[in-house]
């Protein structure tokens, strides 16, 4: 592992911001960087040089879908997958991800998500949350949505409320509204997005739900973010009309979402509100017609690389590819410092190799992560 300094110089990196800038030098120290340019030499106090003969170099991933404490348990409590590990993340190149419960919140706990959430921080990355859960109507921890998203630093909006879901408690038009309108309040009050994470199911009433809280209510459609959106073809073609009319489209990393990508560029579709999300460290249950739960497994964070490495293959440029999985999850959940590369942005960056797209470093507010050697570990990894 390179020698610890309070200041690290990056050279001679293919730099996306995630717009392709060229050939520069990063300089970062403390959790900010510094300076981009050309041609940076530093002298007269201690920096450690990485040079990096033309690797490519991007914000550090930002994963807002991610089951930090586990999830799962559809096929009872020998089905509940492990909590994440701090390692894990990091091999995937994130450095920010926003904490969700799913399906099971009577043995999942948002204040065990918050702690969770503390101690990842504390660990070296950035972690937010969503209070609630699948269910309507949803659990807090202050005993509101509002509260918790003005009151807990780290709750930045609600989810996943799930819909158009056999799972899900099939809220009325009443309780969505008023869940979003809670979420949007409650982040007016603290200065955050307020967004409300919606899980989508197999169902065909697809975004319907959705569709009649923007027709009756005066909740603009950009405070929703709709996820798992290539679950199937109807979902996929109602998502391409939500997006045209404005809204945000959240995929789930996978050879479905890698399709839906390449379709959604094909017809003109806005990538520009699309985002990546891993769903990490839960469950990927799958249903036959019955309901009956024929087939299970546990979703991984280095999804997203794998989607990224995919998609460079293809006729995408690559600032709209990056974009995905960086900058506009930050923007919308209005992550401020994160998915940018530039003076005075959090210093997260990762550092693919030039020709096999492999993660060779990752740093987290400043702090050195991985390098080609070493990945840091949480405390009881």
């Amino acid at each position: 592992m390179e020698k610890t300094s309070t200041l690290y110089l990056l050279k001679n990196c293919q730099l996306f911001s995630p717009k392709k800038e060229g050939v520069k030098d990063v300089l970062f120290g403390g959790d900010k960087i510094l300076e981009i340019d050309q041609t940076l030499n530093i002298s007269g106090v201690n920096v450690t040089v990485i040079n990096l003969d033309g690797d490519i170099v991007l914000p550090g991933l930002v994963d807002t879908h991610v089951h930090l404490i586990g999830g799962g348990g559809e096929k009872g409590p020998s089905s509940r997958t492990p909590e994440a590990q701090l390692s894990h993340i990091i091999d995937a190149g994130v450095t920010t991800v926003i904490g969700v419960l799913g399906t099971d919140s009577i043995c999942r706990s948002l204040e065990a998500l918050l702690a969770k959430c503390r101690g990842m921080t504390e660990e070296g990355i950035t972690a937010y949350m969503y209070t609630g859960a699948y269910r309507v109507p949803t659990p807090t921890i202050t005993g509101s949505i509002q509260r918790d998203i003005m009151l807990i630093e780290q709750c930045i909006g609600v989810g996943e409320i799930s819909i158009s879901d056999h799972r899900s408690s099939q809220p009325s038009l009443q309780e969505l509204t008023r869940i979003a309108s809670d979420a949007r309040i409650g982040g007016m009050l603290a200065n955050k997005s307020g967004k409300i994470h919606i899980h989508m199911g197999d169902a065909t009433t697809y975004l319907d739900p959705l569709w009649e809280v923007v027709k009756h209510s005066s909740i603009p459609i950009t405070q929703f973010v709709p996820t798992h959106m290539s679950r199937n073809d109807g979902l996929l073609k109602q998502g391409k009309l939500w997006a045209k009319s404005g809204g945000w489209v959240d995929f789930t990393a996978d050879d479905g979402s890698l399709e839906a990508i390449i379709e959604f560029h094909r017809d003109q579709v806005p990538l520009s509100t699309t985002t990546v999300s891993s769903d990490a460290f839960g469950s990927f249950p799958s249903f036959n017609e019955k309901g009956e739960l024929v087939k299970y497994g546990v979703s991984k964070p280095s999804s997203l690389l794998e989607v990224i490495k995919q998609l460079l293959k293809l006729n995408l440029e690559e600032e709209t590819i990056f974009s995905m999985f960086t900058k506009n999850p930050a923007i919308c959940y209005g992550l401020k410092g994160k998915g940018v590369l530039q003076k005075g942005a959090d210093a997260d960056l990762i550092v693919l190799d030039k020709d096999t797209k492999d993660l060779k470093y990752v740093f987290s507010r400043g702090q050195i992560m991985k390098n080609k050697s070493w990945t840091k570990k949480g405390m009881f990894e």
